[in-house]
């Protein structure tokens, strides 16, 4: 028969049983896609993000002055990127936080200490305090004097306060006679009624006092009495009538020359402040501070750590909100870095330890920063500032020098604590004068007295005082709205406070001499324990130089913790992907680690002793830009987990396919179709084309996913789909090889789908040992498909990662720099490992062919009857025909006029599971024309002679020629002319029974037209027409027994072995089977067929 007809009725059969089983199809073509349905959630959720260009402020070393490092330090601990160019890269600009408050503040500060009025507005607020004190020693008496003394000439108010108000004439005089204080204008410019100052006698008394006591008493009752609009009403004609000018012209210049002079002093001095006052007001730093130190003290809302943070970062660096934009580029291969910086290595696992003399503000700050991630980036930055020791060795005269002056940068700071004890000597001294000195009290009742307030107004009329908001300044009243000198008093006691607790906490005295390396090196670690450690400085012995004189060359090294700098096992990520070097996790240790800090200071110092003059040149590190470009989380990520979403993909169809592979050689529907006249590589070839075309279609939707999912847009759909095709190649061939293992079909599926993924593990260990791993041993853990394909898919990524994607120009380069290894590679290992798959397939099946089927030599591929068969003479056996002949053994003579086609010689069958003989030395030959039965009780080898001449199992010892051919050596030639029935009915369950006959028939070799008559004729014989079209696994066992019968007479079998044919069958059907056979070996009889069988209840 053809080899293209026989292939074509297995896909036929193969594509039959997909049909059919519907839910298996469909779940084997979207399993795959559903991984990637989940995948393109994910890609919606984090979609690319188009970066703009980074520019970097620069970091200032100490050499550029205590404050811009510790500016940088701060401000740069996130690395921050920024759209636009920064200050710092402008020609001539060095500093990046000139905008900051801080930075503003101490450039206001020096403005106000260094004003052209400064010298003057001290001098005559010298002059001032003098003439508060006189004005107070003269009494004051000017500001007190009759009510009719302040009335113009042709007044009416005496008028309205005998008819309006109704009091009376004598009343009316005891009111204009008595003593009115001015201050009481001041109290009703506040809005108070006038009403509620007459009807309080204690207050009224102030600033009213009549000629006698008693009269008092009685005008504050009649006042009271008035009603309040009455009142309104005199107030307003009080004011109308009154001649202030007058009677302040007149007391200046009769009465009291030490108020002219204290006002003219005051005037003085408001106008000297005044250009110093303007230019205060324009300066907003000292409210922006005085803001951002109420968040910090827990005043406002931002009180949280965050807000603690931005604050912070305001009064420091002067960004915006967040600090510029944060560039999300942490490198997936590197993410041990990121432990190693949150502390979470070996080497830091505990806390700081503390002593005693640590006070608890310095405990609770430090535990603070250990407390939470974000900030222990900050306390990783500026933990040499804070606790840091720098040790050096050894320790000489001009060591000592040197180190002596890399210490004077931290003493600098130690300014900040005198600041607190100066304070704390002038503050109670500044609170005392404020609150309660003469000078205070004299100043604010003449701020408060009508004639010298209104004075005092006029002579300021063109300047921005405002004589009220001073008052109110003076006056300290706690509670109120206004802004005081308590409240400048309070923030300036915590500011100097907390800096000077602040300081506290940083170890001023930082360096500490050794005698050797060695010694250094030991402690050091001691250090590291507390991670008290910064760096070590190790000076080199000088070549030819006087012992304790500096060298004018000095050689030295810095050594420090690996964790603090960069390692030196690279010097560039392995694997290249956009964007800057903005990861503060591990792009900048030199950096954020102190290496850069302490050489600076070093190199400073040594130039300072050996030229004895101090350096003005800072230095900054300015980080070069970069361009923009498009930063995609998701496809960083995907770069590893694509391999396994990839393999996982396919992991249901490859146990299916297994499964089914293993079910037929199970059910021994693989021998029957090979005792049938099918070859094994057509069997094979038809199971790989029935599995790779329903991978190249979940393949194709799985490409039309990836693009328009947006989970791989650059790569070219052709090249991922021509990969993907390699793969199922591959993974079908070695689906085939897994399948040789087994001979259980639920057993195979479960494991195979473990091995299958087992296979992908080491390149889980390829990619955590790369460093490690070989190009050639790569390509040798590559003769597994799934480490190939891994390493492919990682390639593609990487390719999508850079904005490339793979193309067919680019197969043959990897992104990776000097790596020999790519995707062309991946695609040829890939096709390799089918071949491999496919020869070891071949070879341990003919060797292993399992529980059924007969071994071949393990030498067989080099021998020539393997590839060229063995010659017969026209069916005459090689041995002797009387060979059976004995004096000894008693047997049947032959008959001369039939001809001989099965002989069976010393055959010997033994089970090597359980030792077990199940036939020995059988010699027995059958004849044409005939039917021969086996009769013996269960277990005497009928079943295991049947199995052995039909090569279902191979014997151990001797031999059965069939047709003149060896059993052992021409298994397949003889099958061309065998019919089958095995003792169980080997049948696929969903075919129908026509499918079956039509199915076999043609196997045979019968033409379309003749299978046709077949079919028609064994249905109708066996007895089976109403269940023509019924599928095998709905019959009756005994409709299924006598399916099997005919199926062995199917295609004119010269040999037909029917291992009991009528086991487990009605009496009726066991009738009909008889009939068949006796209708068939007529039949079989003109044509040379012979038939064997056995039956258990009788010989036929």
């Amino acid at each position: 028969m053809g080899f293209g007809t026989q292939l074509g009725l297995l896909l036929w059969k193969n594509f039959t049983y997909q049909r059919r089983q519907k839910i298996q199809l469909a779940v084997e073509l979207l399993w795959p896609l559903f991984l990637f349905f989940i995948l393109i959630s994910v890609r919606q959720s984090h979609p690319p993000f188009e970066q703009h260009e980074c520019h970097f402020p620069n970091k200032a070393l100490p050499s550029a002055g205590t404050l811009s490092w510790i500016q940088g330090i701060i401000c740069n601990v996130n690395n921050p990127c920024f759209q636009y160019p920064t200050a710092g890269e402008t020609p001539g600009v060095v500093g990046n936080f000139n905008q900051s408050i801080i930075s503003r503040l101490f450039a206001d500060a020096r403005k106000v200490l260094l004003h052209a009025n400064s010298k003057q507005t001290l001098s005559s607020f010298g002059q001032l305090l003098p003439a508060l004190r006189r004005l107070w020693g003269s009494g004051a008496p000017w500001m007190a004097r009759p009510v009719k003394d302040y009335l113009k000439e042709g007044e009416t108010f005496s008028h309205f306060l005998r008819i309006n108000a109704s009091l009376p004439p004598a009343l009316a005089e005891e009111l204009l006679g008595a003593r009115l204080d001015l201050r009481i204008l001041s109290l009703a410019a506040t809005g108070v009624p006038l009403k509620d100052i007459v009807c309080n006698a204690s207050v009224l008394a102030e600033f009213l006092v009549a000629t006698e006591a008693s009269s008092t008493e009685l005008l504050q009752e009649r006042l009271c009495a008035l009603p309040a609009p009455t009142l309104q009403a005199m107030e307003r004609s009080f004011f109308s009538q009154a001649d202030f000018s007058q009677v302040l012209a007149e007391r200046l210049s009769s009465e009291s020359d030490d108020v002219a002079s204290a006002l003219e002093t005051l005037v003085t001095f408001l106008q000297g402040a005044e250009t110093l006052a303007k230019e205060v007001g324009t300066m907003t730093s000292f409210a922006e501070f005085r803001r951002e130190l109420q968040a910090l003290s827990g005043r406002d809302a931002g009180s949280s750590l965050q807000g603690a943070f931005e604050a912070v970062s305001r009064i420091a660096c002067g960004h915006p909100e967040g600090g510029g934009l944060k560039i999300p580029s942490l490198n997936w291969y590197e993410d041990n870095d990121i432990k190693a910086f949150l502390n979470r290595n070996s080497s830091e696992q505990g806390a700081i330890p503390l002593d005693n003399a640590t006070s608890p503000y310095c405990k609770e700050l430090i535990q603070n920063l250990e407390s939470n991630p974000l900030s222990r980036i900050l306390w990783r930055g500026i933990k040499p500032l804070f606790i840091g020791k720098i040790l050096y060795a050894p320790s000489s005269p001009s060591t000592r020098r040197i180190m002596a002056e890399v210490n004077r940068t931290f003493q600098e700071l130690a300014v900040l604590r005198e600041v607190r004890g100066t304070w704390q000597e002038l503050g109670p001294r500044v609170y005392a004068f404020l609150n309660s000195s003469l000078e205070m009290r004299v100043l604010q009742s003449l701020l408060r007295a009508p004639a010298t307030s209104r004075l005092v107004e006029q002579r300021l009329n063109r300047t921005s005082w405002d004589l009220s908001a001073v008052d109110e300044f003076l006056a300290g009243v706690p509670g109120g709205e206004a802004y005081t000198w308590r409240q400048v008093y309070a923030e300036v006691d915590q500011v100097v406070g907390t800096l000077s607790q602040f300081i506290e906490c940083v170890s001023l005295d930082k360096v500490e001499a050794v005698a050797s390396e060695e010694q250094l090196v030991s402690r050091a670690l001691q250090l590291l324990e507390g991670r008290q450690f910064w760096a070590g400085v190790v000076f080199l012995p000088p070549d030819n130089a006087t012992p304790g004189e500096l060298p004018p060359h000095v050689r030295y090294k810095i050594r420090m913790d690996i964790d603090d700098v960069t390692r030196s096992n690279k010097i560039k990520d392995r694997f290249w992907d956009p964007g800057p070097a903005a990861d503060p996790f591990s792009d900048l240790r030199y950096v954020w680690g102190g290496f850069v800090y302490v050489q600076d200071l070093v190199e400073r110092a040594i130039t300072r002793v050996l030229s004895g003059t101090a350096s003005r040149t800072g230095i900054y590190l300015q980080q070069m830009p970069y361009p923009c470009y498009v930063d995609d989380v998701f496809l960083r990520v995907l770069n590893r987990s694509l391999p396994l979403f990839m393999t996982l993909a396919w992991i249901y169809s490859v146990a299916m396919i297994i499964k089914g592979v293993v079910h037929e050689k199970e059910a021994r529907l693989k021998e029957t179709m090979k005792i049938m006249g099918l070859s094994s590589g057509i069997l094979w070839l038809s199971w790989f084309i029935s599995s790779f075309i329903p991978f190249l279609i979940s393949a194709s939707f799985l490409v039309l996913i990836l693009k328009l999912g947006d989970i791989l847009p650059y790569s070219d759909p052709a090249v991922v789909f021509l990969f993907l095709a390699a793969f199922a190649v591959a993974t079908i061939a070695q689906c085939f090889l897994i399948s040789t293992f087994f001979s259980r079909a639920n057993l195979a599926s479960a494991c195979g789908g473990i091995i299958y993924f087992s296979f992908y593990l080491p390149y889980v260990l390829c990619v955590a040992w790369r460093d490690h791993i070989t190009f050639p041993l790569r390509l040798c853990v590559s003769l597994l498909s799934p480490v190939a394909f891994g390493f492919g898919c990682e390639y593609f990524s990487l390719y999508e990662e850079q904005g490339v994607g793979i193309q067919w120009y680019n197969l043959n380069a990897s992104p990776v720099q000097d790596d020999p290894y790519n995707f062309a590679t991946s695609l040829a290992l890939l096709l390799l490992d089918a071949c491999l798959y496919g020869l070891a397939t071949w070879y341990i099946e003919a060797v292993f062919p399992g529980q059924y089927g007969i071994p071949k030599p393990w030498n067989f591929p080099f021998l020539k009857s393997y590839w060229f068969g063995e010659s017969s003479s026209d069916g005459c056996h090689p041995f002797p025909t009387n060979s059976l002949s004995s004096a000894e053994v008693l047997v049947e003579q032959p008959p001369a006029h039939l001809r001989s086609g099965v002989s069976i010689r010393n055959l010997v069958k033994i089970y090597h599971s359980s030792s077990k003989v199940a036939v020995n030395g059988l010699n027995l030959s059958f004849y044409e024309g005939q039917i021969t039965s086996f009769l013996g009780h269960n277990g005497a080898g009928k079943t295991t002679t049947m199995s052995i001449l039909s090569g279902l199992l191979p014997p151990s010892s001797g031999t059965a020629y069939i047709l003149g051919r060896d059993i052992r050596s021409e298994m397949d030639s003889i099958r061309k002319t065998m019919g089958m029935c095995p003792q169980h009915n080997v049948l696929f369950d969903i075919l129908t029974v026509e499918e079956h006959i039509w199915f076999y028939g043609r196997l045979k070799g019968l033409s379309g037209e003749q299978v046709k008559e077949e079919v028609k004729q064994i249905i109708q014989d066996v007895g089976l027409p109403h269940k023509r079209r019924e599928q095998t696994k709905n019959l009756s066992g005994g409709m299924q027994r006598k399916l099997s019968v005919a199926i062995a007479f199917v295609g004119g079998s010269q040999v037909v072995i029917l291992d009991e044919p009528t086991a487990g069958v009605d009496p009726y059907s066991r009738r009909g089977i008889w009939e068949l056979l006796l209708k068939y070996r007529k039949g079989l009889s003109g044509t040379g067929g012979w038939g064997v069988g056995t039956a258990g209840e009788g010989v036929l």
